[in-house]
């Protein structure tokens, strides 16, 4: 009795699952293994939103603080005040600025071409500021900026001058006295320009910018540009300029460069706003087309599902603001 009971119980211990069995538990696995992927698929969508946000931020901020640093420069270096007695043998005794350069006003001492800009970018990017033009049909603007380094850091410091790239700016010759104008010591001049064009590598929207570094005085620009943020879809610039009619340094209307058509008039801007429109590195981020207001205020919808962001800030030019000398 005992032998059968055991006969019976290995019989049953060895037989197999049913097939209603392996069914639902296949069922079961499925049903877990899709959660799963589910779950899975959420958190990397999620992250990738993230990411791409966080890119965003970080390329819009980075930008602007990049071109607020050489904002704030523009026009350095040629001094109007003080003024020193220098005489010649036509005028006598005469007082002029103590510093000039190639960018100074001989008379006056004033910067000229510290800044400029174009409302649709420039025709050419390396030609000479005393030649560059400036093409309409483009959505982005494009500007330049010039200040002398100080030249006693870089003899005394061991410093270098650099452009926006990193390369070493040559050193312009001294300029010999003339009538009516002390000679002034050689100095480095720096001139950057920054704009939005597309990377031929990649097709993306880029900020580029173009330095003068390796480039003789009054030459076209020899180094080639080169994109410092990418995914920036556009940029815009108001110029604040000054009254005409008063020699005032305050802001007294923000206006676009096609404004600005003349010497004098860029010489009364003391501060630009600029602002960006940058784009997230991957498509389909957003769950439908992002509805934005752009740099020119205007609700807009964008074309794709990436996701875009709106970065703004104004600049004071530090050589023609309130209380500068």
């Amino acid at each position: 009795m005992k032998m059968r009971t055991a006969s019976l119980y290995v019989r049953r211990k060895g037989s197999g699952r049913t097939l209603v069995e392996l069914m639902i538990a296949l069922s079961l696995g499925l049903f877990v293994m899709l959660g799963i992927t589910s779950l899975f698929a959420a958190n990397k969508k999620s992250f990738t939103v993230a990411d791409d946000k966080g890119r965003l931020e970080e390329e819009g901020r980075l930008a602007l603080n990049l071109m607020a640093y050489h904002v704030r420069m523009a026009g350095y270096g040629s001094l109007t005040t003080p003024k020193e007695s220098y005489t010649d043998d036509q005028n006598g005794n005469k007082q002029v600025a103590a510093l000039f350069t190639n960018f100074g006003n001989q008379s006056t001492g004033a910067s000229e071409n510290a800044i400029r800009g174009c409302a649709g970018g420039f025709a050419d990017a390396a030609k000479d500021v005393s030649s560059i033009a400036c093409v309409a049909g483009t959505t982005s603007d494009a500007f330049l900026v010039r200040y002398v380094v100080d030249q006693d850091t870089v003899t005394s410091g061991g410093a270098t001058a650099t452009d926006c790239l990193g390369a070493a700016v040559q050193l312009s010759p001294a300029i010999p006295e003339s009538p009516g104008r002390a000679a002034s010591p050689a100095f480095y001049l720096i001139e950057n320009r920054f704009f939005v064009t597309k990377n031929t590598v990649t097709d993306n929207p880029e900020l580029y910018c173009k330095g003068n570094g390796n480039t003789a005085l009054g030459s076209s620009l020899a180094n080639p540009e080169q994109p410092i943020a990418e995914n920036v879809e556009t940029m815009k610039i108001l110029y604040g300029i000054t009254d005409a009619s008063a020699s005032s340094q305050y802001v007294n209307r923000f206006v676009t460069a096609d404004k600005l058509l003349t010497t004098a008039d860029w010489n009364r801007v003391v501060s630009a706003r600029i602002c960006l429109v940058v784009r997230s590195q991957s498509e389909n981020v957003t769950i439908s087309k992002q509805t934005y207001v752009d740099c020119d205020d205007t609700k807009v919808t964008a074309a794709d599902k990436r996701l875009r962001g709106v970065f703004s800030t104004t600049i004071a030019i530090r050589s023609r603001s309130v209380g500068a000398t």
